[in-house]
């Protein structure tokens, strides 16, 4: 499925960005991806937020799905192997799940609930990384702790 561009943009345009996108996608290493998949589901929350706000239900339904399939993803990576982490991490993306699937039964908290949890992790996995890259600690290769 090609997305329409925006109103007096040529199809060009949004071809290019599109391609440009996967290409950014297909290159990245697993550090970056992980950061994308949080960032990713960050702005699916905020904008099924902002899609139920504007009486949008299709939108806010795709949104949350959106956001869903990406927390999917992100506890799909997740190596069980590694000790307590992971198995915490599993804990909250199951939980963000659960409130994703909660906003679509209109109890609007969930969208609240999911968000704040995702943020602190995405921050701190932020954070970690930031401060890999700046130290002499291991080298990013891509393998997550998580």
């Amino acid at each position: 499925m090609t997305s329409q561009p925006p109103e007096g943009k040529p199809r060009m345009t949004t071809n290019a960005v599109d391609a440009y996108k996967t290409q950014g996608i297909l290159t990245a290493d697993p550090v970056t991806l992980t950061t994308m998949l949080y960032d990713g589901a960050l702005k699916a929350i905020r904008k099924a937020r902002l899609q139920h706000e504007s009486g949008n239900t299709a939108g806010f339904a795709e949104q949350v799905e959106r956001g869903s399939l990406i927390i999917g993803e992100l506890l799909a990576t997740l190596d069980m192997n590694q000790g307590e982490l992971p198995r915490s991490l599993s804990g909250i993306y199951s939980y963000c799940l659960r409130m994703l699937l909660e906003s679509t039964l209109g109890n609007l908290s969930g969208l609240d609930e999911a968000e704040k949890h995702i943020a602190r992790i995405a921050e701190s996995w932020k954070a970690a990384v930031a401060s890999l890259r700046t130290s002499d600690g291991p080298a990013l290769t891509g393998e997550a702790a998580a």
